[in-house]
């Protein structure tokens, strides 16, 4: 049986021993950094930004067009249409950006699907989070963020920034979150489509992607 000067003395090197064994799990903000670092290492450029079209679409100095991915501004003649384009412009307009691919490369008119970013900043989510943009529901499954981006959406929502303390516009096209087709609203296919899944279409340019069902 050990005497206790010995038990004492076999904690205090047991004690040592372990305060001198390095710890190699990181911290969690060793964690974030890390994740951060490899996000970065997807990103293309620097570009520069040689004209704002609109509020979610540039061009660079390759004559490339980048649509903004995961995201939808308003169009010409809507509520809050020069705003975000102005916010846009004011925000990267001559300016070096990077690049980050999603998942969807292209969209049907052959502009490239980006996430933008400057100075490390997602310039994506500062349009949703200000209410210059909204989250385009109907690519949930071609973006990469949409969660994330729906999270910033929620907040600007809440609080009625920019866009979203514009008078609402009636429907014009119903859609489904699981489908490419739209119908008018009072077609009885649109009526089918569960509340939780309607996708609610103001413009023609929302629907130009997507297929018209006949009712």
């Amino acid at each position: 049986m050990k005497t206790p000067s010995i038990l004492f003395l076999t904690i205090a090197v047991l004690i040592f021993i372990t305060s001198c064994t390095p710890n190699n799990t990181p911290t969690s903000s060793a964690v974030y950094i890390q994740e951060e670092q490899q996000e970065q290492q997807n990103h293309q450029g620097p570009f520069l930004v040689t004209k704002v079209i609109d509020g979610d679409t540039i061009e660079i100095n390759t004559t490339a067009k980048i649509r903004l991915s995961g995201i939808n501004t308003p169009e010409t003649g809507e509520c809050y249409y020069q705003e975000a384009k102005d916010f846009l412009s004011q925000l990267i307009m001559a300016k070096e950006i990077y690049l980050e691919k999603d998942i969807s490369n292209k969209d049907k008119y052959g502009r490239l699907l980006r996430y933008v970013y400057i100075n490390n900043n997602l310039v994506n989510g500062i349009l949703v989070e200000q209410g210059y943009a909204k989250v385009y529901d109907y690519y949930q499954n071609d973006t990469s963020k949409y969660y994330q981006l729906k999270r910033i959406e929620d907040s600007a929502k809440t609080s009625q920034l920019g866009l979203w303390a514009c008078p609402e516009k009636p429907c014009l096209y119903i859609g489904s979150k699981n489908s490419k087709k739209y119908y008018q609203p009072g077609c009885k296919y649109a009526k089918r489509i569960k509340q939780e899944n309607q996708l609610c279409f103001t413009s023609e340019e929302e629907v130009k992607s997507m297929i018209k069902g006949n009712c």
